[in-house]
């Protein structure tokens, strides 16, 4: 495809650039077994593949970069795309040349792993490299990718030039992809443009535009820090909203950009959709949406959905009075639980937290105090930990309870609940107001606290350190008064003992608060060495049949494996589950319409094994529903966790691993809640 336009008098060459760069793209697509290209074949029994492979997962740079320059075109490409994962700028100038090799998966693993790398020292070469004359459409994918690096990487004066071009037909679908999908990632960024914005609107307001383009620019007004449409934009975003009604995906998204509108017009569609919204995945976002309207209006709309049979959209509506409850309405919200019994558990809590918030002692002690009764009975009736951990999350909103949260927490029998605990704790330490709520008794309240704090170091558990070591930090508490020699080494002995990598999160939560009492710089995070290669042989029997199956008492998640992309992190999930590993393991966490988390070994987020695996970024979004990807505390600390994720989430895209997908099974991902149960994962070759 070639399209045909006149370029504006006043845009210069660099302006021609862009705009011929951009008329020929597609985004990229998943690879098969065998690419495309006759030069690349990714077969993972071939001994070379799997060396560049482990030079990759050792992060032998210097290695890499010398297989760049390697006759065969599939090691070329396995080692330029390895600086996806490794984002050394060392790699720019050997990776230049890759832009115009003869093989064009090589140039595409190039592009794209210049743009992770993310310095505006590729952009240059990117916009040299792109293939404008492409009459047969034959570079489509390369022309593609060089775009989304540019919007990795480039500046607001490429931008600029790539909106300024406004003459594309509906049906130039590659076109306004690419030029979308360039726009959100600078909008990540926060390069940010008015004409950027304004053409985003546009595309979104049109349904003639293709649905690819439209999700991609929904996601860049509904993520995109600072762009707030006005009401004329609100309008075109409402039209965009209604005539999206077979496609989830762009409604969940322009649910978050009216949100961010607070005009009468964006209300006017957020209001009148609530109601009839049959995706329970854009109910929670429009939910979250109506934070910044008129509340008295917005309450009326919200209650009912506390009572929604979904639960995520059910515990969203709660939790939304939680953050946006007023005072006046403090005996409200637990008053809901009484005339609704049958709420699940999860929602109940989050009434109760949204009342404890707000009730007065003073002023309404009777409800005050029953409020505070339920969330105890509630804390000890429960055997779901998750529960329990949430019933002291929201007894911490009154401050005075810390004396409670320590006691039940710190002796609760799971980790997830000692987790909580601290978490709780260190939600009491850093309230703005902390003197102002104990009055007189601030000054042995804080010095309790402290002594809580110190308490958890000396325990050494790995999850409640990670969660509490800020409160240390805290300016408001100045714990700075309270620190002599003795006391640091102490903290500098539980330092010693928390293990690398499987600590990571609490050594570093740590060693930062030991800093802050020493007065030096904050610590760098501590390196995490090689220190767990990957079996080849589980890997080799994988085929276009295998499948994996995660069985739980709500159903089964069947997935496929991408180990092309992520070969060290599918022969992590492979050995596991061979082991029984996950046998008995709950999803930990659960956030309404993101994502389903699990595999940890203590049940709280914070436990792994012995071992770490690295980060591998591979050609491959999270454009959709059932991604499988890599918990993490930062690159190349991956163990046991994983995630699946709800719907679209492009802003996690070369962040984190992904390394399969939900072949069958999503009605089941929705219905898991906090503390469900992985019978086991069962592997097919």
């Amino acid at each position: 495809m070639r399209l045909s336009f006149r370029l504006p008098d006043t845009l210069g060459p660099m302006a021609a650039i862009c705009l011929l760069f951009i008329a020929a793209c597609t985004p990229p697509e998943l690879a098969e077994q065998k690419t495309k290209s006759a030069g690349v074949n990714l077969d993972l029994r071939n001994p070379q593949v799997q060396k560049v492979y482990r030079f990759r997962d050792e992060r032998k740079v210097d290695s890499l970069r010398y297989y760049l320059g390697n006759p065969d075109a599939t090691l070329r490409y396995l080692a330029a795309l390895s600086f996806a994962s490794i984002p050394d700028t060392a790699a720019i100038a050997p990776l230049t040349p890759l832009l115009r090799d003869e093989t064009e998966d090589v140039r595409i693993a190039a592009a794209f792993s210049l743009g992770q790398i993310g310095t505006s020292k590729s952009e240059k070469a990117l916009i040299g490299a792109f293939v404008a004359e492409d009459p047969l459409s034959e570079h489509q994918r390369f022309n593609a990718v060089v775009l989304e690096a540019v919007g990795k990487c480039g500046s607001l004066a490429s931008l600029k030039n790539i909106v300024s071009v406004t003459t594309y037909k509906p049906t130039d679908t590659l076109l306004l992809e690419g030029q979308c999908r360039a726009v959100y990632h600078f909008g990540l960024r926060d390069s940010i443009l008015p004409a950027a914005t304004q053409l985003m609107v546009t595309y979104v307001a049109n349904e003639r535009i293709p649905a690819p383009a439209r999700v991609m620019a929904a996601h860049y007004l509904a993520r995109s820090k600072n762009v707030a449409p006005d009401s004329l934009q609100a309008r075109e975003l409402a039209a965009g909203f209604l005539r999206a009604g077979n496609n989830p995906d762009i409604r969940m998204a322009l649910a978050r950009a009216l949100g961010k509108s607070s005009t009468g017009d964006a209300f006017a569609i957020l209001s009148k959709v609530i109601g009839t919204e049959q995706d329970w995945r854009v109910k929670c976002n429009i939910i979250n949406a109506l934070a910044k309207f008129n509340y008295d209006t917005v309450r009326a709309l919200v209650t009912p959905l506390v009572r929604d049979p979904n639960p995520h959209v059910s515990r969203t509506a709660a939790e939304f009075f939680i953050n946006n409850g007023q005072v006046k309405d403090g005996d409200f919200y637990w008053r809901i639980t009484r005339d609704y019994p049958n709420l699940p558990v999860l929602t109940q809590i989050a009434l109760f937290r949204a009342s404890n918030k707000l009730l007065s002692v003073r002023n309404e002690p009777e409800s005050k105090f029953f409020v505070i009764d339920r969330l105890k009975a509630l804390y000890q009736q429960s055997a779901n930990p998750y529960e329990r951990g949430a019933c002291l999350a929201a007894l911490a909103e009154f401050g005075w309870n810390y004396r409670y949260i320590h006691d039940r927490g710190f002796n609760d029998p799971h980790p997830a609940v000692k987790t909580a605990a601290a978490e709780a704790l260190l939600s009491i330490v850093q309230l703005p107001n902390f003197y102002a709520v104990f009055g007189e008794n601030a000054k042995s309240v804080r010095r309790d606290l402290y002594y809580y704090l110190r308490e958890i170091v000396a325990g050494g558990d790995a999850g409640m350190i990670a969660a509490a070591s800020e409160g240390f930090l805290s300016k408001t508490l100045n714990y700075k008064t309270l620190r002599d020699t003795s006391r640091i080494q102490i903290m500098k002995n539980a330092l010693a003992k928390l293990k690398i990598p499987r600590d990571v999160e609490a050594y570093t939560a740590l060693d930062k608060a030991i800093a802050y009492f020493e007065e030096r710089p904050e610590p760098a995070k501590p390196l995490i060495a090689y220190n767990h290669p990957f079996d080849w042989e589980d890997l080799k029997k994988l085929g276009a049949k295998s499948e994996v199956t995660i069985e739980t008492a709500k159903g089964k998640v069947v997935l496929d494996m991408y180990p092309l992309w992520a070969p060290g992190s599918v022969a992590n999930f492979l050995d596991l589950a061979g082991s029984g590993y996950f046998n008995g393991k709950t999803f930990h966490r659960v956030v309404p319409n993101f994502v389903i988390q699990g595999g940890c070994p203590r049940g709280d987020g914070y436990g792994a094994l012995d071992y770490s695996i690295r980060t591998e970024i591979g050609l491959v979004w999270y454009d959709g529903e059932g991604y499988l990807g890599m918990a993490s505390a930062g690159p190349d600390t991956e163990g046991t966790q994983f995630f699946i994720t709800h719907s679209a989430t492009p802003h996690l895209s070369g962040r984190y691993t992904i390394f399969g997908k939900v072949k069958s099974g999503m009605e089941v991902v929705n219905q898991i809640q906090p503390g469900d149960v992985i019978s086991k994962v069962e592997v097919q070759y």
